[in-house]
């Protein structure tokens, strides 16, 4: 089901206050956002992410209990977020005070600040 552009560009913004977020340089200390992953139904705090730059792009890295993880790059025009690996294309739902991104069989829900 294709998004809007005023869902875009909402998820955009969203993502923009995500990505003002500090890096972090533990990964243990990464925080834990809720997930669901391979098709479950419900939604589990195992996932976790992290911010990083990439040669100029915002990144966010969110990472699977069982090591697989998925970049996305955040903040392009006109796209909001996509995928930064693979050719499956993210979908972006908004919600209240979270952003729930779908990818294949993996959902996920990742704050946003107001």
């Amino acid at each position: 089901m294709p998004i809007s552009r005023v869902k875009t560009v909402s998820a955009c913004i969203a993502l923009l206050a995500l990505a003002a977020c500090e890096p972090v340089d533990d990964q243990a200390a990464a925080p834990a956002i809720e997930c669901a992953i391979n098709g479950a139904s419900a939604f589990a705090p195992d996932c976790t992410m992290e911010r990083a730059e990439d040669e100029g792009a915002s990144i966010l890295i969110v990472r699977h209990p069982d090591g697989v993880f998925r970049r996305f790059e955040l903040g392009v025009p006109g796209e909001g977020i996509i995928t930064a690996d693979g050719m499956q294309p993210a979908e972006v739902v908004r919600g209240e005070g979270m952003i729930e991104v779908r990818v294949g069989a993996d959902r996920y829900r990742l704050p946003v600040s107001e």
